[in-house]
């Protein structure tokens, strides 16, 4: 090749060098260096990739990558926060038994469990009902919620008081578990339900053993005989006999016995019967040989005191006794101290027993069964969570909890397997005084007054013993039926 040749192929490629520079992008194009110092720039095929974006890490192989979280680790979200207002009549503030301690706990349970709050109104035991309906009827302040005695529900049908739960009850979870005579306390003549009941009540004798080594008396007739051998000083028996409980705890199941009536279907009250008499007169023989103290007939619960300081051998009382029945000393001196596990720890000592209450000669026991009951009054405003409260209580250890705290058999069955009831011989002979013996309140429309004028005309009879009994009590039924 000669040199002519040669030295325009080298120009040509130096012109080819200089084009390929010129045409790379403005934006990476670095300054054009003086031709004589400028490098020969590499072959393309030689140039190393770009780099993604400093920021941007690379990402990682699909295989590689942690699976996701499950849902079930995700924390369930907490109850959404209620609060309402209850009416009861315990003490949560002051707690002076086991009905108050419970009721402090179980606000303090449905804050932690259910993100409910409660405040609770404390209503005297004898005035809630009465109050309940007051409040309705005058479209006053009224609670979400309330405590209710259900012997009071054709009282509060008469007045409009209490709303509507046949719906809400039926389909709730615990209603299958429910026992069926105390759902009945709650449903009012027209198969409509109007309270939940969480327990159920009665009555029985409690004695003690060395004051009656045979065992209590059966009959009024045999109180009467026992009764004479009683020492001076000591009472053969003791009970409440003033004031409105005293004709639910003592003078019903002793009417009822000897055959005699409260109330006639329709919810007036019909007492004035021969059979009502005979019962009386028997209340106006105890006091009149003494064989029970004065201060049954008092207001205030010192009858109460007889029995716990051995004075008195036998109380006619109602299952919630043993509530307040502490400390204990039977009559031969032994002592019981155990707040309201008193009674259960003489009972296992055979101190004390129990009975079925007295009835009348050749007649059968009558216990009163009642049920302490959560309504929702009409006017109430936070509804929803007044039905979260009754769902809550009616689960079976709550329910337990309840029903021993205030001295009553749970309504939950299942909660009848809790070991409280199981291992105790005084529940033992409750439920089977209940299943034996059991009978409902006769409704009534004006419950509150009628029950407290029974009581105050029985005491006037028994303190005047020279009254008539049945024309006195036609002028007590005549006045009550007048302002149903």
């Amino acid at each position: 090749m000669s040199k002519k040749v040669t030295l325009m192929l080298s120009m040509i490629v130096a012109l080819s060098m200089i084009l390929t520079a010129c045409s790379a992008p403005a934006a990476t194009q670095a300054p054009v260096a003086p031709a004589a110092t400028q490098p020969p720039a590499a072959p393309a095929a030689t140039q190393p990739p770009a780099a993604p974006a400093a920021t941007t890490a690379p990402a990682a192989p699909a295989a590689t990558q942690p699976p996701a979280a499950p849902a079930a680790t995700t924390a369930p979200a907490a109850p959404a926060a209620q609060s309402l207002t209850i009416w009861t009549k315990f003490n949560d503030s002051d707690p002076q038994n086991s009905q108050d301690t419970w009721m402090a706990e179980f606000m303090s349970h449905l804050q932690a469990d259910k993100n409910i709050t409660v405040t609770n109104v404390f209503e005297p035991y004898d005035q809630i009902n009465s109050k309940l309906a007051l409040a309705v009827n005058a479209q006053g302040t009224v609670p979400d919620l309330s405590y209710v005695d259900t012997q009071y529900i054709s009282y509060f049908m008469n007045n409009g008081t209490l709303t509507d739960l046949t719906d809400y009850v039926k389909a709730a979870p615990w209603y299958a578990n429910v026992n069926p005579n105390s759902m009945k306390s709650c449903t009012g003549p027209d198969g409509k339900i109007y309270c939940v009941p969480t327990n159920v009540n009665a009555t029985l004798n409690y004695y003690w053993t060395a004051a009656y080594p045979n065992g209590a008396p059966k009959t009024t007739d045999d109180l009467l005989t026992a009764a004479a051998a009683f020492p001076k000083g000591k009472y053969a028996l003791t009970f409440k006999g003033s004031e409105a409980v005293a004709s639910e705890q003592t003078y019903f199941s002793l009417i009822k016995s000897f055959g005699g009536t409260i109330a006639d279907a329709s919810g007036k009250v019909a007492w004035a019967t021969p059979q009502t008499v005979n019962a009386i007169e028997f209340f106006r023989q105890v006091f009149a040989k003494r064989y029970a103290p004065q201060v049954d007939l008092a207001t205030g619960f010192d009858d109460e005191t007889m029995i716990s300081n051995g004075t008195a051998g036998l109380f006619m009382a109602g299952t919630w006794s043993y509530v307040y029945l502490y400390p204990l000393v039977s009559p031969d001196g032994k002592k019981f101290d155990d707040g309201a596990g008193s009674v259960e720890q003489a009972l296992k000592a055979g101190a004390l027993a129990t009975s079925a209450p007295l009835t009348a000669p050749g007649g059968q026991p009558v216990s009163i069964l009642t049920s302490s009951a959560f309504a929702i009054p009409v006017g109430a405003k936070n509804v929803d969570a007044a039905k979260a409260v009754i769902d809550y209580i009616m689960q079976p250890l709550q329910n337990a909890d309840f029903a021993v705290a205030y001295g009553a058999l749970p309504s939950n069955t299942l909660s009848l397997q809790d070991n409280r009831f199981k291992n105790s011989s005084y529940w033992q002979a409750v439920e089977k005084i209940v299943e034996q013996y059991g009978t409902p309140v006769d409704p009534m429309l004006n419950y509150d007054k009628a029950v407290q004028k029974l009581s105050d005309t029985i005491v006037t009879l028994i303190q005047k013993p020279n009254m008539d009994i049945l024309k006195t009590l036609q002028a007590a039924q005549d006045e009550i039926n007048a302002g149903s």
